[in-house]
């Protein structure tokens, strides 16, 4: 079957399945009588916009057993040589795909996961959960009834369980819940999995989605997946992947004293040898706990290059792809501009060594030229309404998807800007197989080095940034502000010895050579030290055409989608 066969076939299942469905219903009603009931939320809850990029901006102004692991590997966990081999790939391969009910159906691969997967193991114990939203009607069937789950959520974002079973009932006898106060505008929007297994050890996920049906379904997800952390035989060794985590989860104004406990006792070198460090954001002054910007600076501070008095040939490439776009940086500027194209670039660059005066420290004037002079090339990549509408599910994928550049004079200033200068992308044309240009729920940063006409410019990195931290003031701060949010992420580096390769889900998922440990176009097995990472896009961005615009949620379109519907603006 050929690629539009494929897709055709695909949007026809969706189109049959979501005809009914009422698209400004917000996902709510249910759309296939097989898939899970999402709870209803009461009208006296709190609701809270999951996605939003609203900021206070006056502030700123101011066990190796786990099911998602290969068949091979899967199918005799008791053999040493399977074992060996299910590390081996969880360490080369460490991101997979979040499995679709509506665009995976018949498809099967190895760099897929599903949530079931991570949560429906007979030897998981323990676990602790770190989200954004919870809905328990579709999370809590999952575990099996001896499992001790502790959720650690903001207050209003739990659903609650609406069909009690005797599973259901033990489950919840047992499961601890800590709650966040947050202050407005500012959100717990860590996406993080702990397991706890039976002999000791652990695995840690870093998942793109909150736990709820729809999104964990329509828009695309990934999931990073740590190595088989063991259980310490001796003295835990030194590891800096565990002191930042340890750091992160002490920053909570609730107890987590046992989960620190727990992590005290395993050995992290699977993560120190992959070079894997956690980068994370909390609302800490800078003084106690260093997070968000800074940490990231800090963690890149050897990959600096505009020191260079002669930049050579090469393009020095930044990538950051996002659900949201926050508001303009306005404090440190001459005029509003944007976080990543004015601050992150210049700062991780070293074109900014640091706040050089308090009231306009991040002024770098006619930053475009300098880009130019120093053969830097930032990329923002956003979806288009075209790409939205010409997805399987249409429109229902952008629920998840704000950026609000029309908002006023400001909004639109930044948003022209980029346009003009040609950082904003698109997903190349021909997209996936079966999921088409379906937006991505992800958040990726990433930065490589080639030559001025490299085809595949981001295929080799020299670092790599998964993390729930959307492109916003309250997800990073700055050199000077803390963070609002909580925030979670995963920062690898090359190495001469290891080097960060990059594939997109086209290639790992959907491609004829899918099977883990292999490279495509060969049937040879992996054998250097690569660690190939996976994301669900095209890795050759496309610039904006004059026509393009970025997806607008808050704006009303006239096209329908490939379904008929239309799309009504919200706010």
């Amino acid at each position: 079957m050929s690629s539009e066969e494929a897709e055709s076939a695909a949007r026809k299942r969706v189109r049959e399945r979501w005809s009914q469905v009422e698209y400004n219903s917000k996902a709510e009603e249910r759309i296939d009588e097989r898939a899970p009931k999402r709870a209803r939320v009461d009208n006296n809850s709190e609701v809270i916009d999951l996605t939003s990029d609203q900021e206070d901006t006056t502030l700123w102004e101011a066990s190796d057993t786990d099911a998602s692991l290969p068949k091979e590997a899967a199918a005799d966990v008791g053999a040493s040589s399977c074992v060996a081999r299910a590390r081996e790939i969880a360490m080369k391969y460490p991101f997979k795909l979040v499995r679709s009910e509506y665009y995976d159906e018949g498809h099967d691969s190895d760099h897929f996961i599903t949530l079931q997967g991570i949560f429906l193991n007979s030897n998981l114990v323990k676990t602790w959960l770190f989200s954004f939203q919870y809905e328990l009607d579709f999370i809590l069937p999952m575990f099996n009834e001896f499992t001790q789950i502790t959720i650690v959520a903001q207050k209003g974002t739990i659903l609650p369980l609406t069909r009690l079973s005797s599973k259901s009932s033990k489950l919840l006898s047992k499961m601890k819940t800590l709650e966040l106060q947050m202050p407005p505008f500012a959100c717990h929007h860590s996406k993080m999995i702990v397991n706890e297994y039976r002999d000791g050890s652990c695995r840690i996920y870093i998942p793109s989605n909150n736990f709820t049906h729809a999104e964990t379904n329509l828009p695309q997800q990934i999931v990073w997946c740590s190595p088989h952390l063991q259980r310490c035989c001796e003295a835990p060794k030194v590891s800096g992947f565990r002191d930042s985590l340890v750091e992160y989860l002490s920053a909570y104004p609730v107890s987590l004293k046992a989960l620190i406990e727990f992590l005290g006792t395993l050995d992290f070198t699977p993560l120190d040898q992959m070079g894997a460090e956690f980068i994370f954001s909390c609302p800490k002054p800078f003084d106690s706990v260093v997070s968000g910007i800074p940490l990231l600076h800090k963690a890149l501070l050897d990959q600096q290059h505009a020191s260079d008095r002669y930049p050579g040939s090469k393009t020095h490439r930044y990538l950051s792809q996002v659900s949201t776009i926050g508001a303009p940086l306005k404090t440190g500027l001459e005029a509003p501009g944007n976080l990543f194209s004015h601050l992150m670039v210049p700062l991780l660059s070293g074109l900014l060594a640091g706040p050089r005066d308090r009231k306009k420290p991040y002024e770098i004037p006619n930053l475009n030229r300098v880009f130019e002079d120093h053969h830097i090339k930032p990329y923002i990549m956003y979806p288009t309404p075209e790409e939205i509408q010409q997805s399987p599910v249409g429109y229902l994928a952008g629920g998840w998807f704000h950026f609000h550049w029309l908002r006023n004079q400001a909004t639109k200033s930044v948003y022209n800007t980029l346009k003009r200068w040609g950082i904003l992308h698109k997903q190349s044309p021909q997209g996936c197989p079966t999921r088409g240009r379906t937006p991505s729920h992800t958040k990726f940063y990433m930065k490589s080095t080639t030559l001025p006409d490299n085809k595949a410019p981001f295929s080799d990195v020299d670092w790599f940034l998964f993390t729930t931290a959307n492109l916003s003031l309250n997800a990073w701060g700055t050199t000077t502000r803390k963070p609002q949010n909580y925030e979670v992420g995963v920062l690898l580096k090359s190495q001469e010895a290891r080097r960060i390769t990059v594939k997109s889900a086209s290639d790992l998922v959907y491609s004829k050579y899918r099977s883990a440990g292999q490279v495509l176009g060969s049937s040879k097995a992996h054998t250097d030290e690569s660690i190939c990472t996976m994301v669900p896009f095209d890795i050759r961005p496309v610039p904006y055409q004059p026509r393009d615009d970025a997806f607008c949620i808050s704006r009303s379109y006239e096209a329908a989608d490939i379904n008929g519907k239309l799309h009504q603006a919200q706010n």
